[in-house]
């Protein structure tokens, strides 16, 4: 088979779908049924990134100084000037549009000079073509909570995304729970729609206190010491009501547990921001801002609870790198982070907020329930691996290429 991978989510720092897609791109052509791959991003053939230009290998000290340069690099690159205008088609109706309307004609002029591949956006969208086609939709949280996202955005995604799932021979959805909302939103026949599980880095692995006092001691932590939230701040979330928890619980165990949140300014999160100050004033939060991939695995080790009660989920790649690196997680009862979570968490309401904080202590005190967790937690995150994320997606190919075959 021939595969053609959309890239334009290969951005550093990569997170979310950006981590999906280099994975795909990176497993892929070493498949024994993929022929060979080539990458398209805003309609052009690409190459991979280098995202050794990111500050992966630099110390929390000086990351912030070492991501100016590589910054500055991409700014000055085509690359660079495409990622600037798709960040902003998010938030400009007029770039949202032109964006919404060269974009895919570039693609589908690309493609349409190719005879023989399957094409597939890992990141909502596909082109007009006449190439088989396999779409990834990881979330509908545009339809389900649109006042999380900027106008354009709204706007751009409610167009491309039904127009996508139309042109679209096979959906792939990361959790089971995305799949039936895909069906139901959408009156698509289940034969369509297929769940494929994302995947753990190998970098995530329980770790001995002695790996990790020199790491966590530039951030000013001691392993075991801490209740972890790493997420960009946004409201979707739900830290408003974690952070009320958080404040409920007695004072002498957010002393000694006190909440660290590890991530950057997002959208709307203005107000979250200043309820965070005011928890660090209170000398029982620690903000780190944003953090580099390289140092995440050792912040998760290290934390004694993973709390990540988000509103919403299209599969929760935090919650599966905490279990994997051996730390008890406390997450949400809705969309698909109980799937994901695999019976190993403290599942709480995420608008009970004394739910949360009752579950919050019992994740911090309880030795016996932390124990299994851990246990439950390490074998659940064992079964989700890249690498089955890979070849379950090359199974889906050979669906779609079979199933063209039969015709």
């Amino acid at each position: 088979m021939n595969l053609i991978l959309a890239i334009e989510a290969i951005q550093p720092p990569l997170a979310g779908i950006g981590r999906y897609a280099w994975e795909l791109a990176t497993r892929l052509p070493q498949h024994a049924d993929i022929d060979s791959v080539r990458f398209m991003a805003d309609g052009h053939w690409k190459t991979l990134p280098d995202l050794s230009l990111s500050n992966q290998n630099s110390s929390p000290a000086t990351q912030e100084v070492a991501g100016v340069l590589p910054n500055r690099r991409l700014r000055n690159s085509v690359q660079g000037i495409l990622s600037t205008v798709r960040q902003r088609a998010g938030r400009f109706s007029v770039v949202a549009n032109a964006y919404g309307k060269i974009m895919p004609m570039l693609a589908a002029n690309r493609l349409n000079q190719v005879s023989d591949a399957i094409f597939h956006g890992p990141n909502y969208f596909v082109p007009k073509t006449h190439l088989l086609t396999v779409l990834t939709v990881h979330d509908l949280s545009i339809y389900r909570y649109p006042k999380w996202h900027p106008k354009a955005r709204v706007e751009r995604m409610l167009d491309a995304i039904p127009a996508s799932i139309q042109r679209a021979d096979l959906i792939l959805t990361d959790s089971e729970a995305i799949r039936l909302e895909v069906m139901q939103e959408f009156n698509i026949p289940p034969e369509q729609v297929r769940t494929v599980l994302l995947g753990v880095g190998e970098e995530f692995h329980p770790r001995s206190h002695e790996d990790l006092k020199p790491v966590l001691q530039q951030f000013g932590l001691q392993p075991d010491t801490y209740c972890l939230f790493v997420s960009t701040i946004e409201p979707r979330k739900n830290l408003t009501n974690l952070l009320a928890a958080y404040r409920d619980l007695p004072l002498p165990l957010r002393a000694r547990y006190p909440l660290v949140l590890a991530g950057g300014r997002g959208w709307q999160s203005d107000a979250i921001h200043a309820e965070i100050a005011r928890a660090q004033g209170e000398g029982w939060l620690h903000y780190l801002g944003f953090v580099d991939q390289h140092w995440l695995p050792f912040l998760y080790a290290g934390c004694r609870l993973f709390a990540y009660p988000s509103w919403y989920e299209g599969f929760g790649l935090p919650i599966a790198e905490a279990m994997a690196s051996g730390v008890p997680v406390l997450t949400s009862n809705c969309s698909s982070m109980p799937e994901v979570a695999g019976g190993a968490a403290l599942l709480v309401e995420p608008a009970d907020v004394l739910s949360i904080r009752v579950n919050l202590q019992q994740g911090l005190e309880d030795e016996a329930w932390r124990l299994i967790a851990k246990q439950v937690g390490l074998q659940r995150a064992a079964e989700l691996t890249w690498d089955a994320c890979v070849q379950n997606t090359a199974n889906a190919y050979r669906q779609v290429n079979q199933a063209c075959n039969r015709v």
